[in-house]
């Protein structure tokens, strides 16, 4: 498996990237430098001037997610094209539960700390035009963050992305639908929960009792089940409490009554939303290109590639690429948050938090990844690794460190 290295020189002026192999005889005979080890970058102890560098392009594809974002960049040369980049980018997905917590810490400060009257109408910021949800923004962020690490290190002379165009109300309805139609809700009622009922007779779908009757959702919302009245079943109180603990084993039996949908809507929504902003944003950096999913899937199985995140971002660039040629590593890409107030910042043993460490057992089992926590005065740590799996109260003995990232980690 190849893998390139980022190449600038004593000005920091950003040149064509090289084999690692090459890198590293570089730094051994003295004439460079490394100055990032994950991804490698090293510089020149020289200024070059004159370099084809002119000659060769760059392009930056990027397959948008809710979830993964897919980056490639292929340099394409008067004689060949290559991949010298892909990586996989994971975005957070705890923000909003984060928010929750702040939310519940404040209420419990105003009401218990201080006493002020209630302000009313004091959402400024929520309601600005164009405002994008907090959830939203940082997905969108944390993809402009990697590629202005990148752009560090090498150029990037245009910018093509996937656009995504999907109509949630079509997807609802399973069929296309006239101008007028989209005025038209999907709801009997303005409430949703009356809306069932209303549709289901005001009777329990098994037992047909009329006495208090709640609103089932057949697939539960935390597991992505949509708030609609696709999913959406009026159970009486007994029956609705058989349901508790079995929700997904029977998912199906209901849908199946009320002719449903097992719709997950919001993936979709969350790729949809900000999607604009992420587009002027891009503009700003190199000149940007749209394309859409189905150029992407067409190209990627006439070309014969594999799919994945960081393919589908080397395949959306839309110039013809082989599989040989996309054979390099595939980064992992994790951006991180600010470090909290109670965060530790110094270092304990040669180890500090956040550190990307490997740890081997006495059985020789190792474990690669990042340390969450540290314990000065017993000299343990806790990390969490790659599989997300999550060791705690473990000594620093057996602990070595791979690298320590800032703000992105790559691995």
């Amino acid at each position: 498996m190849v893998e390139y290295s980022f190449v600038v020189d004593l000005t920091g002026n950003r040149l064509s990237p090289c084999n690692k192999n090459k890198a590293y005889y570089l730094i051994r005979k003295n004439k460079a430098k490394m100055i990032n080890k994950f991804p490698m970058v090293i510089q020149l102890q020289k200024i070059v001037k004159g370099d084809n560098n002119d000659e060769v392009k760059n392009y930056l594809g990027i397959d948008d997610g809710s979830k993964n974002v897919g980056l490639g960049i292929i340099q394409q040369c008067k004689t060949k094209v290559k991949t010298i980049f892909k990586g996989n980018v994971e975005l957070r997905q705890d923000v909003s539960k984060k928010m929750t917590i702040r939310k519940g810490y404040r209420m419990y400060h105003r009401y218990h700390k201080r006493y002020r009257k209630k302000r009313f109408d004091n959402r400024r910021a929520s309601k600005r035009k164009n405002r994008l949800a907090p959830t939203i923004l940082q997905k969108k962020q944390s993809i402009l963050r990697v590629i202005s690490k990148l752009l560090k290190w090498t150029k990037i002379d245009a910018i093509y992305l996937e656009d995504v165009l999907i109509d949630i109300r079509t997807m609802t309805e399973g069929k296309e639908l006239y101008k007028w139609q989209y005025q038209k809700s999907n709801r009997l009622d303005n409430n949703i929960r009356l809306a069932v009922f209303m549709r289901d007779n005001f009777k329990c779908v098994d037992c047909n009792s009329i006495i208090k009757l709640q609103m089932h959702h057949a697939k539960p919302k935390n597991s992505g089940g949509a708030d609609s009245i696709y999913n959406g079943v009026t159970l009486c109180e007994k029956c609705h409490i058989k349901t508790f603990g079995k929700e997904l084993q029977m998912m199906d039996k209901y849908l199946t009554k009320i002719e449903g949908k097992n719709l997950c809507l919001r993936h979709p929504m969350y790729v949809m939303q900000g999607k604009k902003y992420l587009q002027v944003e891009l503009e700003k950096i190199a000149p940007l290109s749209l394309t859409t999913g189905a150029d992407t899937a067409n190209h990627r199985i006439d070309w014969n590639i594999e799919k994945s995140h960081s393919n589908d971002a080397l395949v959306v660039c839309g110039t013809e690429i082989k599989s040989t040629y996309i054979n390099i590593k595939g980064w992992c890409i994790k951006p991180l948050r600010k470090k909290s107030k109670g965060d530790i910042d110094s270092i304990i043993d040669g180890f500090k938090l956040r550190d990307y460490v490997k740890y081997t057992k006495r059985n020789g089992v190792c474990y690669i990844g990042y340390i969450t926590a540290l314990y000065p005065d017993k000299k343990q740590f806790n990390m969490t690794t790659k599989d997300n799996i999550v060791l705690k109260r473990y000594g620093l003995k057996s602990l070595d460190l791979i690298s320590r990232p800032n703000s992105i980690r790559f691995s």
